[in-house]
């Protein structure tokens, strides 16, 4: 595999990142000690992330500090050539935003070297086909033009992220290996805790995969519901649509929850007010809900009539749908979520008792047997 294209040393030296994109190729050496603790936050800053296309390409490290200078200005990685990023330690720290390694990949970004990574970053790198290495040698091989193995960019990462870097990303390796993916159906032998069994019930029996659900490793498990929020939806709907086409066929599309919880003050935000980001933020809105539409998933949005929205999305999981057992209440009879406005609250009623399982009634029913909003 060749990277064609630069090398961008994000060096501490005076001048060195601006004389890079100035279209100057300097040596390890030139470019300084390198910068450190590198963020997703300056990667891509706050406001990028109300983009979700192609045009993240435009913002990829705008906001990197290097002194007391944001020295890389819009489109400079994507107008320079730049193949590879060098980088000091801890890259990719702070948020686990996927527009970070998204904006990189959008502006020809294919390899990260770094004397060392933060977890969830490297993970989204691996997700989206990027490679990451803390081989300093691989830059004057790169600069010589000459043929890196795979193998050898892989090298040293567990078997999961080898598969998926293989493939090309994970859309590319769950299109291969992931479609007829079966349920494992054996629990592993000794104690479990209640995490490991759970984990164990759900487990996928994947082909190059030799998964044994040991603390620290890797496998894919078949989720009893998905959920995303306004942030990503409409991002995961253009990587979707860009690899499978329009329309998708989703898998089990009644187990997929949509939230817009997080910009629902966005109008009220002396930030967003101040940048003129509300046409973004609207922009947003419109992509995610009609990703939603149009593949008819679940969505809780605003409410109406008044500012905020149905709830916070990671509560309402855990509330409403991530419920012990599964999907199924007490008798095996399925829960439901029943909203009385601004009120969620989870009920069944038992026909053996009378009575809403709901601390024995709902508050919005004053005792009374409610009817399924289904």
């Amino acid at each position: 595999m060749k990277f064609d294209g630069r090398i961008l040393f994000l060096g501490t030296e005076p001048g060195a990142v601006a004389a890079q994109l100035q279209g100057q190729d300097l040596s390890h050496a030139e470019a300084g000690p390198l910068r450190s603790d590198i963020s997703t936050d300056e990667i891509t800053p706050l406001p990028i992330l109300l983009n979700y296309d192609a045009r993240l390409a435009r913002y990829a490290h705008t906001g990197t500090m290097i002194g007391d200078e944001k020295p890389i200005y819009e489109n400079a990685i994507a107008d320079g050539g730049f193949a590879v990023i060098v980088a000091g330690k801890r890259y990719g720290k702070g948020s686990s935003r996927e527009h970070s390694p998204l904006a990189e990949k959008s502006a020809g970004i294919r390899l990260v070297i770094a004397e060392s990574f933060e977890r969830i970053y490297r993970q989204n790198c691996d997700n989206l086909g990027i490679f990451t290495s803390t081989d300093f040698g691989l830059i004057e091989r790169i600069r010589a033009d000459e043929d890196i193995a795979l193998e050898e960019l892989v090298a040293g990462r567990d078997t999961l992220a080898q598969a998926i870097l293989r493939a090309g990303g994970l859309l590319a390796y769950g299109q291969d290996k992931l479609k007829g993916a079966k349920l494992r159906g054996v629990m592993p032998d000794g104690p479990l805790t209640l995490a490991q069994k759970i984990v164990a019930r759900h487990a996928l029996d994947v082909e190059g995969i030799d998964w044994d659900l040991s603390p620290g490793t890797g496998g894919f498990v078949r989720a009893g519901h998905r959920f995303i929020h306004e942030y990503y939806t409409a991002m995961a709907a253009h990587m979707l649509h860009d690899r499978f086409g329009q329309p998708l066929t989703l898998f089990d599309p009644k187990t997929i929850v949509l939230f817009e919880d997080h910009l629902s003050y966005a109008h009220r935000s002396p930030t967003h007010l101040k940048l003129g980001l509300l046409p973004q933020v609207r922009e947003l809105s419109e992509a995610h809900r009609a990703f939603g539409k149009e593949y008819g998933l679940t969505d809780h949005g605003y409410l109406l009539g008044e500012d905020g929205s149905e709830g916070i999305s990671h509560a309402m999981m855990a509330e409403s749908y991530a419920l012990p057992g599964g999907d199924r209440g007490w008798h095996g009879q399925p829960y439901a979520p029943l909203r009385r406005g601004r009120m969620l609250c989870l009920w069944r009623w038992d026909n053996r008792h009378g009575q809403c399982l709901h601390d024995g009634r709902h508050p919005a029913d004053n005792g009374r047997k409610p009817t399924c909003p289904s």
